[in-house]
């Protein structure tokens, strides 16, 4: 457990994280049901706004144990929740963490997940005093592995059997780093 701020708002250029509202329960919709989000996420499988709220219940209750820091991507001209960029697996030392990343469908492609995953890691290792950021990415997940790249993560290699998915089964996953000082984004390419 990790002491994790209260509430915490980060403006970037062209994203803004803040954290979960309970009207943002309407950005769950077009994501549950796909498998690399929800088999990787506690996103429910299944929408309903009573699953949603409990989900965005969820991630406050996890910041306040100090195990997860979940917040909302939402881009400077729309207040609406477009997906989520998350600091989780603290290490005990509170000087390690993972981070992980969806978007809505509809947001996809446009360099919104590279610009919040860089403003979280900024944060992460400059305010909050992470020395280490992960990225585990299955394998085939190509544009996850191209986001690690832009951001300077480095790869490590493939960690057999150390995701667990939803359904039980254990994942091989493409382990990536980011270390030391915040980076920005190589590309502004999506």
């Amino acid at each position: 457990m990790v002491p994790l701020p209260d509430e915490l708002r980060l403006e970037g250029d062209r994203v803004v994280l803040r954290d979960w509202r309970d009207e943002d329960a309407p950005a769950l919709a077009p994501v549950c049901g796909e498998w690399d989000v929800c088999a990787f996420s506690s996103v429910p499988w299944s929408y309903s706004e009573g699953a949603a709220l409990a989900w965005i219940d969820r991630q406050r209750r996890k910041r306040a144990a100090g195990t997860v820091l979940a917040l909302a991507i939402q881009t400077r001209e729309e207040e609406r929740a477009l997906g989520n960029v998350n600091l989780a697996s603290f290490s005990d030392d509170g000087r390690e963490a993972a981070i992980g990343y969806w978007l809505a469908p509809a947001a996809r492609g446009r360099g919104l997940a590279t610009a919040a995953t860089a403003l979280l890691i900024d944060w992460g290792l400059g305010t909050f005093g992470l020395e280490r950021v992960e990225f585990a990415i299955l394998p085939g997940n190509l544009p996850s592995q191209r986001i690690a790249e832009r951001l300077g993560a480095i790869p490590e290699g493939i960690r057999e059997g150390s995701h667990r998915a939803d359904d039980g089964r254990w994942w091989d996953m493409a382990i990536w780093s980011v270390r030391g000082s915040p980076r920005r984004p190589t590309s502004s390419a999506p």
